[in-house]
């Protein structure tokens, strides 16, 4: 159970405390201008739910937005959570993912209407959380009906292990799925498709999958002086854009357990072409598992290089 707070509430009522005490910072994005959204995004270090329109509602707002604005916005700013105002179709998602651009931002639905409660279960299918919020819910299908509504989704989200948001006031309890971290580690040097293979791989035995990429120096001392072809930034950056990998992490040499003590996986994954993998005592002591997929012999970066320069 995570604490979800207003930080508008908290800084308007000046009461840090309140603020320090949060797992998550939920932000409404009509209380801004943009400039001002933009400064709080900088300025707020913890996780961040940033709850955005993209309907129009009858209720007054204080700053009027242009939706597809603020989901870019929070694309480029890493807002860990996006709150989607009153969806009523699973196919909102597609709309919201397409325009935020980033596959690290997850999206909650926020369901607020008599057609978003018909749907939750294609709903809850398709977004990564869900929140009910029961006074909208309930001025479209009365109290009594809002309750129970709410309920039971609630019941379905935790039958499902679906993250969801619950509302109490300015105050929201964050319930959260415990995820499964995956590390595996590479050089990553002309990226082809065995590697690609491999790290989609190593995500589906997890939720989580992180990789860290083998600095320039540790590479040349183990493949020759002509090695690695691509710089560790542009190594970083290709990995990075793939949509199985979630985190990338500069790992200086070949042995990943200082960056495995800071991220604490479940699960380490090397080739079954190493027969003596670094971390794999580090793992095991931590109760953990390593998971050794068979090596693709069709593709090798070796290989490659040599067919560029013969």
């Amino acid at each position: 159970m995570s604490l979800m707070v207003s930080y508008n509430l908290a800084i308007k009522r000046k009461n840090p405390k309140f603020y320090e005490q949060a797992d998550i910072i939920r932000l409404n994005s009509p209380w801004y201008t943009v400039e001002e959204l933009v400064e709080v995004l900088d300025k707020v270090k913890k996780p961040k739910f940033l709850d955005i329109n993209i309907k129009s509602r009858s209720k007054p707002k204080l700053t009027e937005h242009e939706y597809k604005d603020l989901l870019k916005i929070a694309g480029e700013y890493n807002v860990d959570w996006i709150g989607i105002s009153n969806v009523e179709t699973p196919e909102t998602y597609d709309i919201v993912e397409k325009i935020v651009n980033n596959k690290k931002v997850k999206i909650c639905a926020k369901i607020e209407s008599k057609m978003g409660y018909f749907k939750y279960k294609q709903i809850m299918a398709k977004f990564d959380g869900i929140m009910v919020d029961v006074e909208d819910l309930a001025s479209d299908v009365g109290w009594t009906k809002a309750g129970i509504y709410k309920d039971k989704i609630y019941e379905e989200c935790e039958k499902e292990n679906k993250d969801h948001f619950r509302l109490a006031g300015v105050i929201f309890e964050a319930k959260m799925k415990k995820k499964k971290i995956i590390y595996t580690y590479g050089a990553f040097d002309l990226l082809h498709p065995g590697h690609i293979k491999m790290l989609e791989r190593a995500k589906s035995y997890g939720d989580k999958l992180v990789v860290g990429i083998v600095g320039d120096e540790a590479i040349k001392k183990l493949k020759g002086e002509d090695r690695p072809i691509q710089t560790l930034e542009d190594r970083i950056r290709i990995v990075d854009a793939l949509k199985c990998v979630d985190e990338v992490m500069i790992q200086k040499d070949y042995d990943p357990v200082p960056n495995m003590e800071k991220v604490k996986p479940d699960i380490l994954v090397k080739g079954d072409d190493w027969k003596h993998i670094p971390g794999e005592e580090w793992i095991r002591e931590q109760g953990g598992e390593l998971i050794k997929p068979s090596y693709s012999g069709d593709w090798s970066t070796s290989d490659m290089v040599k067919k560029i320069r013969s």
